[in-house]
C-alpha cells in the first residue's frame, strides 16, 4: 500500500514550489510518485474547480462549496487516488480535506465537526497519512501571490479578515492532532522547509508508528 502526503495552507504558502521539489526528491529515490491537486487532476474535478474559482460567483455560500469541493474530492479519490495507493505509489497532494475544515469549517462558519461528518459520510472517513502545513501570515501569502501571477481567484478574492480566519483556523487544526498534522514555518528559506516536509516524510516512509515532531 502507498502512503498519501498533503501539504495545504494559506492562500500564498508556497505549496506549489514544496511539491515539486519533495516530488523530484522522492523520484530520485527511485519511489514511484504521484502529484494530484484539490479540487481538480480528472476531468470532472477540474470542471468543478473552474466554477469553485471562478471571480464571478460571489454569491457562492460556503455550504456550496462544501459540497462542490465534497463532489470534486470523492472523484479524485475513487478514479485516482485509491488506484494509486493499491500500486504502492506516494501520492502528494495539494490540499485536501483539511482545506475544508478550514475554509469552509472555521472560516466559513460551518463547523469543523459538521464538515468531517459529512466528509465520512460521503467519502467513508477515507483521509491522508499526514497532512504537512505551511504557516505564512495573509499579508506575506498575498505579497507572494501578487508577485506569481497577474489576477487572484474567488477564494483568494475574499477580505483579509476571512484569511486571518482561514490562518487561525489552519494552525488551531495542526494543534489539534500532532500525528495527522504537522506544522511549518512557511516563512523560512525555500531550503529550510523543504528540509523539514523530507524529514516528515522520510519518517512516514520508514513505517514509523508516529511522524516525530
Amino acid at each position: 500500500m502507498g502512503k498519501f502526503i498533503v501539504i495545504d495552507g494559506p492562500d500564498g504558502c508556497g505549496k506549489t514550489t514544496q511539491i515539486r521539489l519533495l516530488n523530484q526528491y522522492l523520484k530520485r529515490q527511485h519511489r514511484r510518485v504521484l502529484v494530484v491537486r484539490d479540487p481538480g487532476s480528472t476531468p470532472i474535478s477540474e470542471g468543478v474547480r473552474k466554477i469553485l474559482l471562478n471571480p464571478r460567483y460571489k454569491e457562492m455560500t460556503p455550504l456550496t462549496e462544501l459540497f462542490l469541493y465534497f463532489a470534486s474530492r470523492a472523484q479524485l479519490v475513487d478514479q485516482i487516488i485509491s488506484p494509486a495507493l493499491k500500486k504502492n505509489t506516494i501520492v502528494i497532494c495539494d490540499r485536501f480535506l483539511s482545506s475544508t475544515i478550514v475554509y469552509q469549517g472555521y472560516a466559513g462558519n460551518i463547523g469543523a465537526k459538521k464538515v468531517r461528518d459529512l466528509w465520512r459520510q460521503a467519502s467513508g472517513g477515507f483521509e491522508p497519512d499526514i497532512t504537512i502545513i505551511l504557516d505564512v501570515p495573509p499579508k506575506k501569502g498575498f505579497e507572494r501571490i501578487k508577485n506569481s501571477r497577474a489576477s487572484s481567484d474567488r477564494m483568494e478574492q475574499k477580505a483579509l479578515l476571512f484569511h486571518k480566519k482561514v490562518r487561525a483556523g489552519f494552525i488551531k487544526l495542526a494543534r489539534s492532532d500532532k500525528r495527522k498534522y504537522k506544522l511549518i514555518d512557511g516563512t523560512k528559506s525555500i531550503s529550510e522547509i523543504q528540509t523539514e516536509i523530507r524529514r516528515i516524510t522520510n519518517y512516514l516512509l520508514r513505517g514509523l508508528c508516529e511522524v516525530r515532531n
